[in-house]
């Protein structure tokens, strides 16, 4: 099948229309990227999202492992694929949206509330937001110049008030 699908420009057309007529694939790698791509769009109406888990597999073939490649690929896909992928809502960036998607919902509970102590409460919202904030405050020396003045901005306290620490 290799010999086929390198020796093309020398086969005869008779012989091109004879593998065609039996579904001979003559680019595996695209169609294996449109049958993966096929997977993820499958998996994008189900669940909503593109974030797919590294090691989810659907109908056997691990598109978790083939998403992550598509993001460390960015830099190498053709426009088309790049498209094809944006046009489905894909994440390229998830642990960054997630951030954002956390920091708006600060803001927001900021401008309702006053301030930006949320407790981890009974609400699921808050005990999430909580939950980011104080993984904010744990890893603020990995967080970018940008990310520290946004939060300063907005009025972020770094220690965790006395009776508001959430276990």
């Amino acid at each position: 099948m290799i010999d086929q699908r390198m020796k093309k420009d020398k086969l005869s057309s008779d012989q091109i229309q004879k593998l065609d007529k039996i579904g001979f694939v003559w680019d595996a790698w695209k169609d294996k990227w449109n049958e993966n791509f096929q997977l993820l769009v499958q998996f994008q109406a189900r669940e909503g999202h593109c974030r797919v888990k590294s090691k989810h597999k659907e109908n056997g073939l691990n598109i978790g492992s083939w998403v992550e490649t598509q993001r460390g690929n960015k830099h190498s896909l053709d426009l088309e694929r790049i498209e094809s992928l944006n046009s489905i809502g894909f994440s390229w960036n998830p642990l960054e949206e997630f951030w954002e998607k956390s920091f708006s919902k600060l803001e927001a509970f900021k401008a309702r509330e006053g301030h930006c102590h949320v407790k981890r409460g009974h609400d699921a919202q808050d005990k999430q937001l909580a939950v980011w904030i104080s993984n904010q405050r744990r890893m603020k020396d990995r967080l970018s110049p940008e990310k520290i003045q946004r939060l300063d901005k907005l009025g972020f306290v770094w220690i965790a008030p006395k009776g508001r620490r959430s276990k």
